[in-house]
């Protein structure tokens, strides 16, 4: 695995989520050395339940823009430390689905390890931070805008949308004042949601309808209870173009997760519509048509992924080695078995498409 050697300056411990810390950082990459860096960045905490957890996640932001394992030049990259996640790979695998499906602006992954301040801190994932920009979500940085749906609400600017009380905060533009065109558009498509004409109200001109099949069919297949708050949904909008639904983000309440805890895959069943602005589409036939047909286009490539041999396994073989150090030092009440968890993960998407596969099919 990649190694990221980060040392702040005086060892100064990551205490804050709003201001960085400078550091050396050193990238070792046996297997591709084109990749390895060595240069100066900043440093802070990310997160909202997560920063909570033992193990941190990080925000990293160099002085300068940088590729990172071949991936477009950008300062902005985050370390995810997927702590609740006992098989390490549930946001890999959403990245996974959103790549094989084409969404775009999907995240890359590398899964490295971190040692921070000469102390192994375990099994990260790399990833780029969700923002406009190039090889980001490249859109109209002036005319475009990027919004997240959370119901922490804790980031300004930020607004709530006027029928279905969504709690919007905008990423981007930065720094514009009036915002009144985002709170317009998403307003403009909650009207025709919400209109008596639904589904023949003009909404399907209003959004991108490709990208919101691709996403919630995503987010139904690997179970992702957070659409229903919503929280850490994001939506964008190009100039003079229409809404759509990413990047991806956030699998932490996915694949059968027990509320508690780091239990996963206590069920398979249950659909997914989540809030009820989402489950609103699939009162549209027409919507409900294309949803069917997209999932047959892909269900095989799906299906094939926790097969024998294939994308799960090939994961856990690669983070055999990975896994063991990591929760050498992040012990639980009940030590992982890190096998079994994939066995289980493999169990449980098998029963997932297999029941997915019936309910979609009633369309």
């Amino acid at each position: 695995m990649p190694i990221i050697i980060i040392n702040t300056v005086n060892s100064a411990p990551i205490t804050s989520k709003e201001n960085y810390t400078t550091a050396d950082i050193r990238i070792i990459d046996s297997h591709n050395e084109s990749y390895c860096l060595e240069t100066t960045t900043e440093i802070r905490g990310r997160g909202n339940t997560t920063w909570g957890y033992p193990k941190k996640p990080y925000r990293i932001k160099f002085f300068e823009k940088q590729s990172l394992f071949g991936y477009q030049k950008a300062k902005s990259w985050v370390l995810l430390a997927n702590y609740q996640d006992p098989t390490l790979i549930m946001n890999t695998i959403a990245f996974e689905l959103g790549q094989r499906f084409g969404l775009p602006y999907t995240n890359h992954y590398v899964h490295v390890e971190l040692v921070l301040n000469g102390v192994y801190e375990g099994s990260y994932v790399l990833t780029e931070q969700v923002q406009v920009g190039k090889g980001r979500v490249d859109i109209d940085e002036d005319n475009g805008f990027l919004v997240e749906l959370d119901v922490y609400y804790d980031e300004d600017p930020k607004f709530r949308t006027s029928r279905y009380d969504l709690p919007v905060m905008i990423k981007s533009p930065e720094d514009l004042g009036d915002y009144s065109f985002v709170e317009n558009a998403i307003n403009e498509l909650e009207t025709a949601l919400s209109s008596d004409s639904f589904p023949e109200s003009g909404y399907r001109d209003l959004i991108d309808m490709d990208t919101f099949i691709d996403y919630l069919l995503i987010t139904e297949i690997v179970r992702n209870g957070e659409l229903g708050h919503p929280k850490s949904t994001y939506m964008y909008k190009d100039k003079n173009g229409k809404i759509s639904m990413g990047p991806l983000w956030d699998y932490d309440w996915a694949f059968g997760y027990a509320g508690g805890g780091h239990t996963y895959f206590t069920t398979a069943d249950g659909r997914i519509m989540g809030h009820s602005f989402f489950a609103r589409f699939f009162d549209d036939p027409v919507f409900r048509t294309k949803y069917k047909e997209r999932w047959n286009e892909k269900y095989e490539d799906i299906f094939s992924m926790g097969e024998e041999g294939n994308y799960l396994d090939m994961m856990a073989v690669s983070l055999e080695k990975s896994q063991r150090e990591n929760y050498r030092v992040w012990q639980w009440k009940d030590a992982v078995n890190y096998s079994h968890e994939i066995t289980k993960m493999k169990i449980w998407w098998n029963d997932r498409i297999s029941y997915l596969n019936e309910e979609i099919n009633k369309y």
